[in-house]
């Protein structure tokens, strides 16, 4: 995980906490809380690497028709 997944995650949690008033936080917990923040970080991490997936499959696909020979007619 990186600085920029935990700020949003970060992000995201604080907002959820001003949705909630006092005794809901209460009710839930500051350890669900906490994991529902380590899910987040989860999710953006494996959204990350399923797009820098996609982006190496692109720059292969442009690498191979970068090297392929033009034909002349």
């Amino acid at each position: 995980m990186n600085q920029r997944h935990q700020e949003l995650a970060d992000q995201v949690l604080t907002a959820f906490r001003s949705d909630l008033d006092e005794t809901d936080q209460q009710r839930i917990g500051e350890a669900r809380l906490q994991r529902l923040h380590a899910l987040i970080c989860e999710a953006l991490s494996d959204e990350l690497e399923i797009v820098s997936g996609r982006v190496d499959a692109v720059v292969k696909e442009l690498r191979a028709e970068i090297d392929k020979p033009e034909l002349e007619l």
